[in-house]
């Protein structure tokens, strides 16, 4: 079977999807953090008080919005999180999954089930492992650079 043929075929539903916690609307970013931590999570959604997602919150958000900003810790993660992110549902295939998270240049996409509800959160790290049990042969036998090609053999 071809790369291809596997990236239209397999459904996102089939990848590791169980790395990703929740958040209520309001908690502070310093709790936030602290989820994240403990976790050793990259990212974070926040639902409503309904469990309706309505937001995501990155290590890209903490470096670019909370770092270098004194005294926001105790603020709600409302005002810092990334609004309606882009989601995935559980039928799409890992080939648009990838496109989406090639296209966005997203590290983690919130996947939903066909209800809305969040069932779990694609990372680049899911999606690597996946490439890796897939096509062990032609990831594991990659040069360190791929452009670099010997043009003698070894030893001779």
């Amino acid at each position: 079977m071809s790369v291809e043929f596997d990236f239209q075929q397999q459904r996102v539903v089939h990848l590791d999807l169980s790395s990703f916690k929740t958040v209520q609307s309001g908690t502070s970013i310093r709790t936030t953090l602290s989820v994240m931590r403990q976790n050793r999570i990259g990212a974070i959604l926040v639902e409503d008080e309904k469990h309706n997602l309505i937001g995501i919150f990155t290590e890209r958000d903490v470096l670019l919005k909370v770092a270098s900003v004194p005294n926001i810790l105790e603020r709600p993660v409302d005002n810092v999180m990334t609004d309606e992110p882009q989601c995935v549902r559980t039928t799409t295939s890992v080939g648009l999954a990838l496109e989406l998270m090639n296209s966005g240049d997203y590290r983690n996409v919130p996947v939903q089930d066909e209800n809305g509800s969040v069932v779990g959160n694609l990372s680049q790290q899911a999606m690597i492992t996946f490439l890796t049990d897939h096509f062990p042969r032609q990831i594991y036998n990659l040069p360190p650079v791929p452009e670099m090609i010997p043009t003698t053999r070894e030893g001779a």
